[in-house]
């Protein structure tokens, strides 16, 4: 599969965003020096890169390359199209096997669940079909906006369209990740799926009360093999891993108003102040009264 690999906190500079209808027409010859993305709303394209055909239809990203020539090799009845031409450092564009590719993307997936900041590039296919109508009216909706601040001609219009247009890579990357990864359900280990579901039910309700029983019982599975799973894909037990997360969304509430402690324990899950101080202690070597204390006079 041949994959952009996009380089995080590089900004694009787009020098055109808008879209067009065309009737019977065919697409003029050309060797471009910007990058020149399309997005088909309907109808058909018949593009011709490099020697290499592609018939893009409704729903298709497509990323045209600087320095290669392009040009139309058929009539398109009709089409109505997204085009946005930007230049942009840090895009490397390779050849990728599709386990090579669904391995680094289930290791951004891991990662992310965990609330860890990911350094490597952004992934995004050269050519992407949005296989059903939520990504398509998504991908349309984030268009949409980006030609709306392109030609409003409003202070900073151009960093606000960069900032979309990455913006419109990162939910691009997000829907080939989820579409990639879905077709390999059934090969993928049962222990990362579960895995999964672990995360999310620890980030999202992380103020429950949560017990190996408790954890058993919904999961359907012995709660020492789920620790042993969750341990060799995370690097910390099921509990461990939820006192972070508490300790981490404890922090923000002491430095960000003047909540009781006491209020702050029961928000993160902890219904007695004094285990809760412990706790915050023994993870940051700071009492909750001191964290905030620090923080704030510094």
């Amino acid at each position: 599969m041949y994959v952009a690999k996009i380089k995080p906190f590089v900004f694009p500079q787009v020098e055109l965003f808008d879209f067009i209808a065309v009737d019977k027409c065919i697409h003029f010859q050309r060797i471009p020096e910007e990058y020149i993305a399309f997005f088909i709303v309907k109808g058909d394209m018949y593009l011709m890169e490099d020697d290499i055909a592609y018939h893009l239809e409704e729903g298709d990203w497509f990323l045209l390359e600087p320095r290669k020539e392009h040009h139309g090799y058929k009539i398109s009845e009709h089409c109505t199209y997204f085009y946005i031409h930007f230049h942009m450092d840090e895009i490397q564009f390779s050849e990728e096997d599709e386990e090579t590719l669904r391995t680094h993307l289930n290791k951004n997936k891991m990662e992310a669940l965990q609330g860890k900041r990911l350094d490597g590039p952004i992934l995004l296919p050269k050519w992407y079909h949005s296989q059903d109508h939520t990504a398509y009216d998504s991908t349309l909706h984030l268009l949409n906006q980006g030609r709306h601040y392109f030609n409003g001609y409003k202070e900073f219009f151009d960093i606000r369209t960069s900032c979309l247009l990455v913006d419109l890579f990162i939910h691009l990357s997000h829907l080939f990740t989820k579409q990639l990864l879905s077709h390999q359900e059934k090969s993928i280990k049962r222990s990362t799926f579960i895995v999964y579901r672990l995360l999310k039910e620890l980030n999202n309700n992380y103020t429950r009360k949560f017990s190996s029983s408790m954890i058993e019982r919904q999961f359907e599975c012995n709660f020492d093999y789920l620790n042993r799973i969750f341990k060799k894909q995370t690097g910390q037990t099921i509990f461990a891993y939820l006192t972070k997360v508490r300790i981490a969304k404890a922090k923000m509430l002491l430095t960000s108003g003047n909540l009781p402690i006491c209020t702050i324990a029961c928000k993160v899950g902890y219904e007695d102040i004094y285990y809760f101080s412990n706790v915050f202690k023994k993870q940051t070597g700071y009492s909750p009264t001191q964290y905030r204390k620090m923080v704030l006079e510094s």
